[in-house]
């Protein structure tokens, strides 16, 4: 599993992957004087119950948040082709004729697109907290940069789902999926909200009938939630990442225990 996981990350060394690190560099100082999302909203908003927007010390920042969706399109763009690119090249055939199990290679090339997302996003972060002190020689708070590394947690599902859409899809329908698929689930993490405006009796048989659809697809509302740093709800964000991160990465080596790798089968 290492061994495949350095194998990826050896896409760092690639003109594509500089070009994207400063795109993304670029933008993080673009967007660093944002307010956080908790001075943006209506405090009488349903969306601000939500989130609890006013009530922390520690808020998560708008270009924290900004930062997180750049840098998993970016990172996302990388890992898609991943997977396509080894069958495409038979290389994959190579790997897996070697005593390393199909599991062993998913979670290779999981931990590798994670350590390529988290990177682009901890250079994010780097660039506006400087770019604060810059424009207005304050630093922000060590707890302050903690709250913002939380995110990172939504990268697991993430990382995953990217990993399982690249076993079904060729390289480029990969990257298209997978971008459509994260944007449908920002949206669709209005589900609960929407929801709950609808009359009690209508609000309780539409959360049921969409409740097993709604949480495979990760809830980034959960991720910006004013919560206690340590605590339930922490914890419980962990679960619920690490738990939707195995579904798909099952789903993603059952594909490739059933697929034919010769150059005439379809992806």
């Amino acid at each position: 599993m290492l061994a495949i996981t350095l194998l990826t990350l050896k896409r760092v060394r690639e003109p594509a992957f500089f070009i994207f690190l400063g795109i993304a560099m670029v933008l993080a100082y673009a967007v660093s004087g944002l307010d956080p999302i908790s001075q943006q909203l209506n405090s009488e908003s349903i969306f601000a119950q939500v989130v609890d927007a006013g009530r922390s010390t520690l808020p998560l920042l708008s270009a924290s948040f900004v930062m997180f969706i750049i840098s998993a399109v970016l990172g996302g763009f990388l890992g898609a082709a991943e997977i396509p690119r080894d069958i495409s090249s038979d290389l994959i055939l190579i790997l897996l004729s070697k005593p390393i199990r199909k599991i062993s290679y998913m979670l290779g090339k999981y931990f590798g697109m994670l350590v390529i997302c988290i990177f682009l996003y901890a250079a994010s972060l780097l660039v506006i907290f400087l770019a604060h002190w810059i424009h207005t020689g304050e630093i922000y708070s060590f707890l302050l940069l903690l709250k913002q590394l939380y995110l990172i947690l939504a990268f697991l599902p993430f990382c995953g789902m990217i990993i399982m859409i690249s076993c079904y899809t060729g390289e480029l329908a990969a990257m298209v999926v997978s971008f459509f698929y994260l944007i449908f689930s920002l949206s669709f993490s209005f589900v609960p909200i929407a929801v709950a405006m609808l009359p009690k009796g209508v609000a309780g048989y539409a959360g049921g009938v969409v409740f097993i659809l709604y949480y495979f697809f990760p809830n980034f509302i959960f991720y910006f939630q004013d919560f206690k740093m340590f605590g339930l709800v922490s914890l419980m964000l962990l679960i619920y990442s690490v738990s939707l991160s195995i579904i798909f990465l099952l789903i993603a080596v059952g594909r490739l225990e059933t697929r034919d790798y010769s150059k005439n089968s379809d992806l």
